[in-house]
């Protein structure tokens, strides 16, 4: 009797899985309907609707769909026509791009993109292109003080708040900059302000700063120890040796760098250049800007990351060294 209610669960945890996957890979005829999707609808209630309308078999299996596949923030409002044969990927996919009377495009820019990756996002999701992107980066009149003089696009990098906007129809690439950097300069607090002020940052160092703790930093926790070891480098004449500036001076994400990467001429390569980089090496979240505001107060000055993302911090190169022979052992629970 128990082997028959084991084979039973496992029945039902198969079917589970199978149903919403065979509607997946499997297209639904649909009739010619045209479906309006209202603002401000969740993905629950645009799952009804589409039931409602037989573009979809039923509501949970848009539920299940959305939920197996980490799918569902990008659904867009707008009207949409629906003539043929469709899987729940491909009626997804018509949400995410926007209707024929979308009042405009969700994108959301995750934190730590650089400039170049924000461009292909909002490339891809059709709200500008790379050459109307940098022209407005280099050319445009920003009325805010951080943001250097005209000529250079990468002027703007690092105050491209990472978060979700909802950009018009035919927005220009100006407006899309400024958008994202109004969002940045609204956490520009007077507690803030007092704290820069205190700390003798301007604004471009201390996002400079906050943009390598953001590349630096997995676990939460780590993040104003890491601008503290920062701090506490150029404090006492330093390199930053942040492999993050090296991997963003080379272009690409390396697990490992060679002794070949760390000697790459390049002005972000903080490994031969003293100093903090010229500008900016991404767009620091809210918590890496805070950290790099508020660091902790700590002697560390070297850092190693273990496995799970979590660094080691210590005091000296001896035990840096001593660090990384644990973490190669897998013997740090300890450290």
């Amino acid at each position: 009797m128990k082997k028959v209610v084991i084979i039973l669960i496992i029945l039902v945890v198969l079917a589970a899985v199978a149903i919403p996957l065979y509607r997946y890979f499997m297209p639904y005829r649909v009739d010619s309907v045209t479906v309006e999707i209202p603002a401000e609808t969740t993905s629950s209630e645009i799952g009804s609707i589409l039931a409602d309308h037989h573009v979809i078999r039923g509501e949970l299996d848009f539920k299940v769909y959305l939920k197996l596949s980490g799918r569902g923030n990008d659904l867009q409002q707008g009207n949409y026509t629906f003539d043929g044969s469709y899987s729940l990927k491909e009626v997804v996919d018509r949400l995410e791009e926007g209707g024929e009377d979308s009042v405009g495009t969700r994108v959301t820019i995750p934190e730590g993109y650089n400039m170049e990756q924000i461009i292909a996002t909002l490339e891809e999701k059709g709200v500008t292109t790379r050459e109307e992107f940098l022209d407005a980066a280099a050319n445009g009149d920003y009325n805010y003080d951080y943001i250097g003089e005209k000529g250079d696009a990468l002027r703007v990098q690092g105050y491209l708040f990472p978060e979700t906007y909802l950009f018009e129809k035919g927005i220009s690439a100006y407006d899309v900059i400024n958008t994202m950097i109004a969002q940045f300069d609204s956490l520009l607090t007077d507690e803030w302000k007092a704290q820069l002020a205190t700390r003798g940052l301007s604004i471009h160092d201390w996002v400079t700063m906050a943009s390598i703790v953001e590349k630096e930093a997995v676990v939460q926790e780590d993040r104003p120890i890491i601008a503290g070891v920062f701090y506490n480098r150029l404090d006492q004449g330093m390199l930053l040796q942040s492999c993050a500036t090296v991997q963003y001076a080379l272009g690409e994400v390396k697990p490992v760098l060679t002794n070949e990467d760390v000697a790459v001429d390049s002005p972000y390569n903080t490994y031969i250049h003293e100093g903090l980089p010229p500008t900016p090496i991404a767009s620091p979240g809210e918590a890496s800007l805070e950290a790099a505001l508020y660091p902790a107060d700590t002697t560390y000055l070297f850092f190693v990351a273990k496995p799970n993302g979590a660094h080691i911090f210590t005091n000296t190169y001896e035990e840096h060294l001593a660090a990384i022979e644990a973490i190669e052992r897998g013997d740090y629970d300890n450290e």
